[in-house]
C-alpha cells in the first residue's frame, strides 16, 4: 500500500519549513514569490493532498458535521443519512457518521467518541427518550436533535407532524365509511392512558392522531386491531399481521406508523392470498424508497425528510457560524402520497401545515 505523502514529505523535497509548507496550503506568512512557487510544484510532484489537520491550522475548524443515529438496520436511518449528506454538500461541509445499536442505550453510547472524530457540530437523532432531561444534549460544541423525542429546551430540534398526520390521514378515512381501520407499531401494551400519558416520540404521538380521529368522529377504537412493533421493521410488520389475523378478522384498512411495518404487513398478508388494495389497503409513514417499488406501490405519509434533514443541517451551521439566539424547533410539514395500496385515486391526496 503507498505511504501517504505527508507535509514534512513536502518541506523535505522543497528544502523548506514544515511551516512554510503550512503557510502556502494556507495561504498566510510573508515569503519570496520563488519559494511559495518552490513549495507548490512540490506540492503537486508529490501528489499531496491537503488533509483535515492543514485545514484546522488555517481555521481552526474542519467544514464537518457529524451526524449520530442508530444502525442502518432501519431503511430509513439510511435514508435519513443520504439526505443529510447531500444537504451540507449544499453548504459546502462533509459529514461523519457515527452509528448506535437498538439495543443499546441510545445517543449515550457515543456520545463521548464525538469529539474525536473531528466535527465542528453534530446533529443527534434519538431513537428513545433522552434520560435526565436530555443532558446528553449539554455538549462543549453545537447540537441539533433530530426526531420525536424531546430537547428539553438545551438546543435547536427539528421534528415531524406526527399527531396531525396521523389524525388527518385516519379523519379521511373514517368520512369514507371505514371504521375497521388496523394500526400497527403502537407503544407496546398499549391502553389509552398509556398512550396519553407520553407526550414525545414517535409511536405515541402518531398513535395519539389515530385515538382522536376515532374520538372526534364519535367511532369506538378497536383495540384489538391495534398492534405494537418493537424495532418498527418489515419482520415486525409481518408478525404483527400473524397475531392480529390469529384473533380477529382482518380490517378494511391497515395504517401502519412507518414504511418498514407496511411493507412487512402487506407482504404476509399477500402470503396469506389476500389482495391488496381490493381486500384491505395499506398506509406506511416516512415515503423511503422501498415504498414505491413494493408491489402494489405503497400509499405513505411523507412527513417532508427532505426538509428535515435540511433544516437540522442549517440550524446547526447557523450555530457553527456565530448564531447565539433562542433555541428553536422546527416542525416539518406532510403530504399523504397516493399510491396502489390504496383506492384513493392516486397522486398526492392531502397536506399538513404546521
Amino acid at each position: 500500500m503507498p505511504k501517504r505523502v505527508t507535509i514534512k514529505d513536502v518541506a523535505r523535497e522543497a528544502s523548506v519549513s514544515f511551516k512554510t509548507v503550512s503557510n502556502v496550503i494556507n495561504g498566510t506568512g510573508s515569503m519570496r514569490p520563488e519559494t511559495r512557487q518552490r513549495v507548490e510544484e512540490a506540492i503537486e510532484r508529490l501528489g499531496y493532498s491537503v488533509n483535515m489537520s492543514a485545514r484546522m491550522l488555517k481555521s481552526g475548524t474542519t467544514n464537518l458535521i457529524g451526524l449520530a443515529v442508530c444502525n442502518f438496520t432501519q431503511p430509513f436511518m439510511s435514508y435519513l443519512a443520504c439526505l443529510i449528506i447531500k444537504a451540507a454538500k449544499r453548504r459546502n461541509y462533509g459529514v461523519v457518521i457515527n452509528t448506535y445499536e437498538f439495543d443499546g442505550a441510545g445517543l449515550e453510547d457515543i456520545v463521548t467518541d464525538c469529539p474525536r472524530l473531528g466535527a465542528d457540530g453534530w446533529i443527534f437523532y434519538a431513537d428513545r427518550p433522552l434520560r435526565d432531561r436530555a443532558a446528553v444534549l449539554d455538549q462543549q460544541f453545537p447540537v441539533v436533535l433530530a426526531g420525536d423525542y424531546s430537547a428539553y429546551g438545551r438546543t435547536d430540534s427539528v421534528t415531524m407532524p406526527n399527531k396531525q398526520s396521523l389524525y388527518d390521514t385516519v379523519s379521511r378515512l373514517l368520512r369514507q365509511g371505514y371504521d375497521r381501520i388496523g394500526l400497527i407499531g403502537v407503544p407496546d401494551e398499549a391502553d389509552r392512558d398509556r398512550i396519553f400519558s407520553v407526550h414525545e416520540g414517535g409511536r405515541a404521538l402518531r398513535s395519539q392522531g389515530y385515538i382522536e380521529a376515532f374520538d372526534d368522529y364519535g367511532k369506538t377504537v378497536d383495540w384489538n386491531i391495534l398492534r405494537s412493533g418493537n424495532r418498527w421493521d418489515s419482520g415486525d410488520g409481518e408478525r404483527a399481521v400473524v397475531g392480529l389475523l390469529a384473533e380477529n378478522e382482518c380490517p378494511q384498512v391497515i395504517v401502519c406508523l412507518n414504511d418498514s411495518l407496511a411493507i412487512g404487513a402487506m407482504h404476509e398478508l399477500q402470503r396469506r392470498g389476500y389482495h391488496v388494495p381490493d381486500d384491505v389497503q395499506i398506509i406506511g409513514f416516512d415515503n423511503i424508497a422501498e415504498g414505491r417499488f413494493a408491489n402494489p406501490a405503497l400509499t405513505t405519509i411523507d412527513p417532508d425528510v427532505e426538509d428535515f434533514a435540511q433544516k437540522a443541517v442549517d440550524m446547526l451551521i447557523e450555530r457553527l457560524e456565530g448564531y447565539d439566539g433562542p433555541v428553536r424547533t422546527y416542525t416539518t410539514d406532510y403530504t399523504l402520497i397516493e399510491r396502489g395500496s390504496t383506492r384513493f385515486g392516486g397522486g398526492v391526496a392531502a397536506s399538513g401545515g404546521r
